[in-house]
């Protein structure tokens, strides 16, 4: 069996009669309601439901052969269903998804994510800092305070071209500081119509302490006129 790498989450549910040791170690409450949410999919009875344990991949019965599943990114849990007809009350349904730690590691990336709002309504025909999603206009000292410390991860773009100039642009710069940070959008304004631009970088490099302060600026192209700049910076901040 190949080496598992999880992208996506993927789940399996397996029913077995036989038994397998499950480990004591307390599940948090997202991954509980996360594995008992694929049995519920899967079948099973949310009523019937009467706990979660993880199982431990190295005690399991000879029918399972999994030694090879990266067990950092992949678990096994096992799920103790109520059954009248079984000895003991209950039977187990084994579900093989996401792990503890991966499933958390998807959660903190999606949770330190935020955006920031830049724009600036109606014609521009002049270079000028772009308002905050308050409304304020920036400049090199004014823009949004960073409370954490982090790094920017993307920017997009979206304007309405009103006056093209041949081989116009339109630029969106973003300053930490009132310098420049060398990542910006850049769009071609040589045609009316509406354009887009979208850029991303890995994080941690370009990185941003608390009390810094970014803001945005529209650089147009001599005789470029456009209207409705909409910029959204994406930055991931520290826990």
């Amino acid at each position: 069996m190949k080496r598992f790498s999880i992208v996506i989450v993927f789940a399996i549910v397996v029913l077995l009669v036989g038994s397998v040791v499950a480990q004591n170690i307390p599940l948090s409450k997202d991954t509980t309601d996360f594995v008992k949410n694929i049995a519920v999919k899967k079948g099973v009875s949310q009523n019937s439901i009467k706990n979660v344990e993880k199982v431990d991949f190295n005690k399991l019965p000879k029918e399972i052969n999994i030694k090879n599943i990266d067990e950092n990114n992949l678990a096994m849990y096992k799920v103790n269903v109520e059954d009248a007809n079984s000895t003991n009350g209950t039977r187990p349904v084994y579900v093989i998804t996401a792990s503890e730690t991966a499933f958390k590691k998807q959660i903190k990336n999606f949770a330190n994510k935020m955006l920031l709002n830049f724009g600036m309504p109606g014609n521009i025909e002049n270079s000028s800092f772009l308002l905050s999603g308050a409304g304020v206009q920036g400049s090199y000292e004014k823009g949004y305070v960073m409370v954490r410390s982090g790094s920017i991860t993307g920017i997009s773009t979206s304007l309405d071209v009103k006056n093209p100039s041949e081989k116009g642009i339109a630029e969106i710069i973003l300053y930490k500081n009132g310098v420049a940070v060398g990542f910006r959008n850049t769009l071609e304004t040589n045609s009316i119509g509406p354009k887009v631009d979208y850029d991303s970088v890995k994080e941690n490099t370009i990185n941003f302490e608390k009390g810094d302060v970014i803001s945005a600026k529209v650089l147009l192209s001599n005789g470029t006129q456009v209207e409705d700049v909409n910029t959204l910076l994406e930055i991931a901040v520290e826990a």
